[in-house]
């Protein structure tokens, strides 16, 4: 099957019956069925060393047709002077379509998630600004040192990039995806601010402080953008309290696996999952609407195995109308049988338009 062709051939089954043959999970009548307001597309990484603007108008089609109002890219700090013609291209097809255009900050200075898994440049000529723990070491994830939120260099460094990404593309607004802020900060700045027995709770909320102050750049010099935020479900109730009044919020929620902790299978390692006990991701759905902000829940469907497709059909339903913006990945990275995977999300997304 071509990969361009799989929604052409995708077909439901009798009401009652998956495209996997197994039962509907959590199925509702279509009267009663919650259509969230934004279904955002993460479309990664699609700018990165090639340009085949037939393909990126086919994709943005296909996206239109299938419900989706939004796309969010993840722009790192190598596509300045690398990729600003595909980027170009990338928004001008979706805004043809109607389709708004958001951006992660990908692993600027460590501090944010996104794609691809790589070391920030920033990070790399600065060390002095790294984050460390209470040994003095630098703390790494998998992209990388995170730079400290401490240091005015990180801040004037996310405002001249800010600013930089505003004005070379017309785009919509902005994602906070997955701020690390849940170590301790032992660096010389955060001992400053923080004392020699930091508190984690006064940490997190500098952080939270942090990314307002941020916020209230965008909104002084770059207007009306759509700001949207989301974390880790598993995060303590106090974090989520206080990532809630992040000033200047449209959007607010978690991201995770489409299923519970409870039918994790074996090829699944991780522990971030929307639906559980303790509602997991329902909290930040909770919080958003207590604060008066819309909520918002990203289902991360990359990395995923064949064993994982019919516990995706059990929950998507239930997960789809589970908040105001509902957020997926557009052919994400290391799935077995992408194509499937694809024609899953397909069917879900065809019983909300």
């Amino acid at each position: 099957m071509k990969r361009r062709d799989f929604a052409k051939i995708t077909t439901l089954g009798t009401i009652g019956t998956s495209i996997l043959g197994i039962p509907y999970g959590c199925s509702m009548d279509s009267k009663k069925r919650k259509k969230p307001s934004l279904i955002n597309n993460l479309y990664y990484r699609a700018n990165t060393f090639h340009y085949n603007p037939s393909h990126i108008a086919t994709d943005m089609q296909w996206m239109a047709d299938h419900g989706t109002n939004a796309l969010t890219m993840a722009i790192s700090e190598v596509d300045f002077g690398t990729s600003e013609r595909n980027i170009e291209a990338i928004v001008t097809q979706a805004h043809k379509r109607g389709i708004k255009v958001f951006f992660v900050t990908s692993r600027w200075a460590g501090v944010f998630a996104g794609a691809p898994k790589m070391p920030s440049i920033f990070a790399a000529k600065n060390p002095h600004t790294w984050s460390l723990n209470k040994k003095g070491r630098p703390y790494f994830h998998s992209s990388g040192p995170i730079c400290s939120i401490y240091y005015p260099e990180v801040f004037d460094f996310f405002i001249e990039y800010l600013n930089k990404t505003f004005a070379t593309w017309d785009l919509d607004g902005i994602v906070w995806d997955e701020p690390k802020a849940y170590q301790l900060d032992y660096s010389p700045k955060a001992t400053e601010a923080l004392g020699t027995n930091p508190v984690i709770e006064t940490h997190e909320a500098n952080y939270c402080e942090f990314i307002s102050q941020l916020n209230d750049h965008i909104r002084k010099e770059h207007g009306g953008k759509t700001i949207n935020f989301f974390a880790y479900p598993y995060l303590t109730d106090s974090f989520i309290e206080k990532a809630s009044e992040i000033r200047h919020l449209d959007y607010y929620g978690a991201d995770g696996r489409a299923y519970p902790n409870t039918e994790r299978p074996e090829t699944y390692t991780g522990k971030k999952f929307i639906l559980g006990q303790g509602n997991v991701g329902h909290r930040y759905v909770t919080k958003a609407h207590e604060k008066g902000l819309k909520s918002m829940v990203l289902i991360e469907n990359f990395k995923t195995t064949p064993n994982e497709y019919p516990l995706l059909e059990k929950y998507l339903n239930t997960i789809i109308a589970m908040a105001d913006q509902f957020a997926y990945y557009y052919y994400p990275r290391s799935c077995n049988e992408p194509d499937k995977a694809m024609q899953l999300i397909t069917s879900y997304l065809k019983k909300h338009l």
